[in-house]
């Protein structure tokens, strides 16, 4: 059997396709790249010699869709470090994340990038390599960018070890960071530490989780409940849930000291951990735990805590962790009463969210616009599309605004079904709220009302499609 193509190698086949060659930026962009680079004019200079405002040739949103385009790997990276140092500002996570996950073989093209410099890169090129190679999640090139660095007397910054950290994916990997760290002279900040104890428990490596917390003020650091928080929620990774549970009952004594206490963190991380593993008897006890150390709950550790409940259908359970919460007065019932809503849609228990549905709308409890979209994506998912379209029009009455993809997909599944008479009610609010609809679903809808013989509905719902990002410059 020949080898699996790795999942990056398989994107880039898949989103490949031949170039517009007739387009006059991507041409001269593919001649600048392909052109032999002289010593008089290297491949940077040559870029910007072509294109003087990199930003407004190529702006950022555009670059996931054409990296994958260029004549190899190491010449989208290239390309890359080019358009994006100096960036002001620079890349949000987002689109670092997806200029990681469009870049190809990051493994291979970051070393040869390396091995084909006889010089030090500059400084932000390192950090953004680095940084890309955590969103990928592809150690061998964060530790290749930090040998490189070393190998011409340059040590690395805090946020540099960082975020080789985050790339690590064994406590080898771990151990192999805090080496070159060590032999920088550099000590770990507390965020590093806290990335650090995480994978290594999350490996299995408890024991060298707890020897650096204990390293800490070595490093001019206190340990706190972060980083043990960190270090739990590594054990659960792993599975090891005995030994969170007993790491908390140690946060919870005196040997740690105050700064270590649980938080409302450590809580939630040990409660969706108890009720991963089916222990949710367990998980219903630390309410009490927490009421006795003065920790009050948050929307997300409810949330948290009745989805796990809820996942093991134990309804009566998790009202009664609503009213529970409610009565202390931590959080408002309208909060509670939509997590549990939005919780019951999500493991298919139909007819008790809709039970609750209208005793929230009877009562006077306003529904968010979460849950009702939820509601009416859940209802679409099951067919119910009449059903849906009853709930968002009383949701509507109410006041409530349902995420604009949940028109599209109601509208399409009406239309699918032959409801006209609805489909053009629901379409006519839709253009007249200027609505937008992903591009597929509405070429569909407009085929479908067409078909109907609603053309003027059609045509104005067309105005509204919303176009996937395509490439452009």
């Amino acid at each position: 059997m020949p080898p699996r193509a790795s999942p990056l190698l398989l994107r880039r086949r898949l989103s490949t396709r031949p170039p517009r060659r007739d387009h006059p930026k991507l041409a001269a962009l593919l001649g600048v790249l392909t052109s032999p680079p002289t010593s008089s004019t290297p491949l940077p200079l040559a870029l910007s010699r072509a294109f003087p405002s990199p930003s407004d040739a190529f702006p950022l949103r555009t670059l996931p869709r054409l990296l994958p385009l260029l004549p190899s790997p190491l010449l989208s990276l290239r390309f890359l470090l080019w358009r994006l140092i100096p960036s002001s500002p620079p890349p949000s996570t987002h689109a670092l994340s997806s200029l990681a996950t469009s870049l190809p073989d990051l493994s291979s093209s970051v070393p040869l990038l390396l091995s084909s410099s006889p010089q030090p890169l500059p400084l932000p090129h390192y950090a953004l390599l680095l940084s890309i190679s955590a969103h990928a999640g592809v150690f061998p090139a964060s530790l290749a960018v930090l040998r490189h660095m070393r190998s011409f007397g340059l040590v690395p910054d805090a946020a540099c070890f960082h975020h080789a950290l985050r790339a690590a994916g064994s406590a080898s990997d771990v151990s192999a960071v805090l080496e070159i760290m060590a032999g920088s002279g550099a000590s770990p900040t507390v965020p590093a530490i806290v990335t650090a104890v995480h994978k290594l428990a999350a490996a299995g490596s408890f024991e060298s989780a707890r020897r650096l917390i204990d390293k800490m003020p070595e490093f001019g650091c206190v340990p706190n409940a972060v980083v043990y928080t960190a270090m739990l929620d590594g054990m659960c990774s792993y599975g090891d849930v005995d030994d969170a549970v007993r790491l908390i009952e140690e946060m919870e004594g005196s040997g740690l000291g105050a700064k270590c206490a649980p938080n409302i963190v450590t809580y939630t991380c040990l409660v969706k951990c108890l009720c991963g593993n089916g222990r949710v008897a367990e998980a219903l006890g630390v309410l009490d735990r927490m009421a006795g150390r003065g920790v009050v709950p948050n929307r997300v550790f409810v949330r948290t805590l009745v989805q796990g409940i809820c996942t093991e259908r134990r309804v009566a359970e998790a009202y009664g962790v609503v009213e529970r919460v409610v009565g202390d007065g931590g959080i408002s019932s309208g909060q509670c009463y939509n997590v549990l809503l939005i919780c019951l849609w999500r493991v298919g228990m139909t007819a008790e969210a809709e039970g609750l549905a209208q005793r929230m709308m009877k009562k006077g409890v306003q529904l968010t616009p979460a849950a009702g979209s939820s509601m009416v994506r859940e209802l679409c998912a099951r067919k119910r599309f009449l059903d849906a379209c009853h709930w968002l029009g009383i949701m509507e009455e109410n006041g409530v605004l349902c995420d604009s993809d949940v028109y599209g997909t109601l509208l399409l599944g009406l239309s699918e079904e032959g409801h006209v008479h609805e489909a053009a009610a629901l379409g006519r609010k839709v253009v007249e709220r200027e609505i937008h609809i992903e591009a597929s679903c509405a070429e569909r809808i407009v085929e479908l009302l067409k078909q109907y013989g609603d053309e003027e509905l059609a045509s104005h719902l067309l105005g509204l499609k919303q176009d996937a990002e395509v490439l452009s410059f």
